[in-house]
């Protein structure tokens, strides 16, 4: 199944160091632009930033 996530589950996820979740539940998971823009915002947390920069397959 394809889902399209919206920033908050990601954000937590990747906050609590568990979004390979996602991806496990729904198979390939999308992020619109402007939700990868959210994540890379200036007041983004250090793990945000570093998953942007090292997006998964």
């Amino acid at each position: 199944m394809i889902v399209v996530s919206d920033t908050s589950p990601l954000n937590y996820l990747i906050l609590i160091g568990r979004e390979e979740l996602l991806p496990k539940l729904f198979g390939r998971v999308i992020i619109p632009q402007i939700v990868f823009d959210e994540l890379k915002g200036v007041s983004a947390p250090a793990p945000l930033l570093v998953w942007t920069e090292n997006l998964p397959p």
